[in-house]
């Protein structure tokens, strides 16, 4: 990864991939200047979708571990002055309040710790339906991030499906 020692290393697999989706979804609010990054994968997580999001309308994905998985995004150099933008940011978009190390593999071969984003733990299981809005989005910031093509259509899978299934559980008489 490129970018002075001091910069924080920043593993973005979400929705601040795509800087016209934070735009029109924070109106007003101002992108941190961080570079593109490279293409990475985090090593042993994968996202599971159980924190209640009024905003969005229902459930929204945080990072979990799980050995063996991986997860795509990009890998990013923040310059210290704009971590407190990133983290701000990360919050204002999904509630991703906790930094949490990661180990990742950059398309390089390199391997490095970086923080992701996540939204805490909750509580208790929200059993609340998954937010449509937030899978399409992350599908869209995935395809704008170039992200592996499986991988983005994998996510665009799983938000046409919940999306079906979803439409067919208010659908069916009671």
């Amino acid at each position: 990864m490129s970018g002075p020692a001091s910069s924080h290393s920043w593993f973005c697999f979400s929705l601040s991939l795509a800087p016209g989706l934070v735009r029109e979804r924070l109106q007003g609010v101002l992108l941190p200047a961080v570079p593109e990054g490279e293409l990475a994968e985090a090593l042993d997580v994968e996202l599971v979708y159980d924190v209640r999001a009024p905003d969005w309308d229902g459930r929204v994905a945080r990072l979990v571990a799980a050995p063996g998985q991986r997860l795509a995004g990009r890998l990013r150099a923040v310059p210290p002055p704009f971590w407190p933008q990133v983290r701000a940011l990360e919050e204002q978009l999904a509630q991703a309040t906790h930094a949490h190390p990661v180990h990742v593999r950059t398309a390089s071969g390199a391997l490095v710790t970086a923080q992701a984003f996540t939204p805490p733990a909750p509580a208790s299981p929200d059993r609340g339906p998954v937010s449509q809005d937030f899978l399409g989005a992350l599908a869209r910031a995935a395809a704008y991030a170039r992200l592996p093509p499986p991988y983005v259509t994998r996510l665009q899978a799983e938000a046409q499906l919940v999306q079906t299934v979803q439409r067919a559980q208010t659908e069916r008489p009671r």
